[in-house]
């Protein structure tokens, strides 16, 4: 549970920070590409995708164990 957890909450910050750059480059002097924060947007959302499913197994594996 708590691996799932970890991974979706460093999903949110990768995606959140990676918004953030996206929105800054334009306005910046030097006119940094958008590659890098979109790769970092892509990886935010599998690790949150990935967090995501081992919560949810997780779960399922405690209803079952229960029953």
């Amino acid at each position: 549970m708590f691996v799932g957890r970890t991974l979706f909450l460093l999903g949110m910050a990768f995606v959140l920070f990676s918004i953030v750059v996206m929105i800054t480059i334009p306005f910046a002097n030097s006119g940094g590409g958008f590659v890098t924060p979109l790769f970092a947007l892509l990886n935010g959302l599998l690790a949150m995708g990935v967090g995501e499913l081992v919560i949810d197994a997780n779960h399922r594996k405690s209803l079952e164990k229960s029953s």
